[in-house]
């Protein structure tokens, strides 16, 4: 499968990008920030036993105020170039142990007790052995529980950079021995290609990272692959009320292989390279407030140009959330209200060159949301590529 974009800004749109700018002030209040990875085809309405990614983040209270663009006053060298691209892509990805989404109280004859939380176990720790073997999955863990008859377990757990023992003795309650752990080994879902690096032969997306939804946490990548998605329907964003992009896996078939599930975003390699004409990627310190494309998939017809501004630049320093973005373009506004869950990774075009991604979106207001600096996730693909 090929992924091609035409070079657009080469069809009359540089002009819009050049157009004057205008003068004025916003206030955009926000009580949410929502990651854009869409999982809508995969709800769940038990307790999780298969990892979901992380949807919502934390509320916070945020003041745009749109600031005159004005160019860097001396040019600065491009850090690359790459083909950017805009396309929507399916994410399957196994994680690196069983990862503890939540505990739970179990009732027994006895009474009601955590064995998990009663040896140290906390929400957001992986399991990565018991008893000396291995866990892969939920079903070698399921099976190391089952078969314990009730006697202790010691489990191997790494908790952020450290890994220790505890022991963890199941209690049967409902039936069976139980531990009292929620636990996910996987997760899926919708998001968008940033871009594709010719001199590495890494892509990037997102623009963020694959978070567990319970904890967070930045999910450890054992393994995972990009895959085709057909797009079957868009859900209309609107205030408090995030939109989204649905879709399904169309094939078996990966598109690659993913290689790094990093705050930043997610990167990998692509069996086939994608077409298109490559730009500069522009530097962070001449990311300037006023208009930028954004290169969105919405049907089989691949990605479009849109219009939107860049409200405001933060703190340039920061790994993620470094720009303030706002939908403008009628068109988009009109299919999906503005920034939409599965559009994380939507490449940013300023000046001819790629700016940035956009990353999520203000729950208060749909049009608007954070991006990233595309010179970020360029750097930490050179990373993966000297790692690959």
């Amino acid at each position: 499968m090929k992924i091609s974009m035409k070079p657009f800004w080469k069809q009359g749109n540089k002009r819009r990008l050049l157009r004057a700018l205008r003068l004025f002030t916003v206030s955009v209040g926000t009580t949410a920030v929502c990651m854009l990875l869409s999982l809508s085809f995969l709800k769940l309405d038990s307790p999780p036993t298969v990892l979901e990614a992380s949807v919502f983040n934390g509320g916070k209270e945020f003041s745009a105020q749109k600031e005159e663009s004005t160019p860097a006053a001396a040019s600065t060298a491009s850090p690359g170039e790459v083909i950017p691209l805009g396309t929507v892509f399916g994410i399957k990805l196994f994680t690196d142990g069983v990862i503890v989404a939540s505990l739970s109280d179990i009732y027994t004859e006895t009474g009601v007790c955590c064995p998990a939380a009663e040896a140290g176990i906390e929400p957001g720790d992986y399991l990565l052995q018991a008893n000396g073997q291995d866990i892969p999955d939920n079903t070698a863990l399921a099976r190391a529980i089952g078969q314990s008859g009730g006697e202790p377990i010691t489990f191997q757990v790494r908790r952020e950079q450290e890994i220790f023992e505890t022991q963890v003795t199941p209690v049967f309650g409902e039936g069976s021995f139980k531990t009292g752990m929620w636990v996910r080994d996987s997760a899926a879902g919708i998001g968008t290609l940033t871009f594709y690096d010719p001199a590495s032969g890494l892509f990037a997306g997102l623009g963020h990272g694959i978070c567990d939804m319970d904890t967070s946490g930045v999910m450890a990548l054992k393994s995972g692959e990009p895959a085709p998605i057909t797009l079957s329907g868009i859900v209309k964003g609107e205030e408090n009320s995030p939109g989204q992009l649905r879709g399904y896996f169309s094939s078996d078939q990966p598109l690659g292989s993913l290689l790094q599930n990093k705050d930043t975003g997610v990167y990998g390699t692509l069996d086939n390279p994608p077409e298109g004409e490559t730009v500069e990627i522009l530097p962070r310190e001449e990311i300037h407030c006023g208009p930028v494309q954004l290169l969105v998939t919405l049907d089989e017809s691949g990605p479009q140009p849109y219009d939107a501004e860049i409200l405001q630049i933060l703190d340039l320093e920061q790994k993620t959330k470094n720009l303030v973005v706002q939908v403008t373009d009628p068109r988009l506004l009109q299919a999906t209200g503005g920034i939409v869950q599965g559009m994380s990774g939507c490449p940013l075009l300023q000046d001819g060159k790629l700016a940035g991604a956009v990353t999520h979106v203000f729950t208060e207001d749909p049009t608007t949301g954070y991006g990233i600096c595309a010179q970020t996730m360029w750097e930490e693909s050179q990373i993966c590529s000297v790692s690959k």
